[in-house]
C-alpha cells in the first residue's frame, strides 16, 4: 500500500496494477531533490532512459536542453549512473534545473518502480528523483 504525499505538477497516476519495465523505459523526469520539475517553454523534458542490448548498457536521455550518455551498472535494487557525458548548448531556459540532475543521477545508489514511476535513491535512502514512464521514444 502506498500512502498520499502530495502531488507533483505535470505527472499522472499511470496505468493501475502494472509496473513499468526499468530498461528500456523512456523516464520522464517530473521531481529533482523533493521539487517539482517542469520542462521550459520550447525545450526537451528531463528524461532518462537505461538501455540494454546483450553486453551494452547506457544511460542516456536529457537535461531539458543537451543530451546525455554514460554507461550504468544494475545488480538487483542496486543502480549506479557513471561516466556522464553531455552536449554543450547554451541553454535560455532551464539551464539550473539541467545543472543540478547531471549532478544528481551519479549519486544514485538504488531504485524502486511502483505502477508507472521510478525512484531514484541516494547512499542513505533519501529520494533523489522521480520520473514517470512514456512510451520509448
Amino acid at each position: 500500500m502506498q500512502r498520499y504525499l502530495g502531488a507533483w505538477p505535470g505527472e499522472t497516476c499511470g496505468a493501475r496494477f502494472a509496473n513499468a519495465e526499468l530498461v528500456n523505459m523512456y523516464w520522464k523526469l517530473t521531481a529533482l531533490n523533493g521539487k517539482p520539475v517542469l520542462a521550459a517553454a520550447n525545450q526537451r523534458e528531463p528524461s532518462l532512459t537505461l538501455q540494454a542490448a546483450g553486453m551494452h548498457v547506457r544511460a542516456t536521455g536529457s537535461g531539458g536542453c543537451n543530451r546525455f550518455s554514460g554507461s550504468y551498472e544494475l545488480n538487483g535494487k542496486n543502480l549506479r549512473i557513471d561516466t556522464l557525458a553531455a552536449t554543450m548548448m547554451a541553454c535560455p531556459e532551464g539551464g539550473d534545473i539541467e545543472k543540478e540532475y547531471l549532478e544528481t543521477l551519479p549519486r544514485t545508489r538504488a531504485w524502486k518502480v511502483i505502477g508507472q514511476h521510478l525512484e531514484l535513491f541516494d547512499e542513505q535512502g533519501t529520494t533523489l528523483a522521480r520520473f514517470e514512464a512514456r512510451a520509448l521514444r
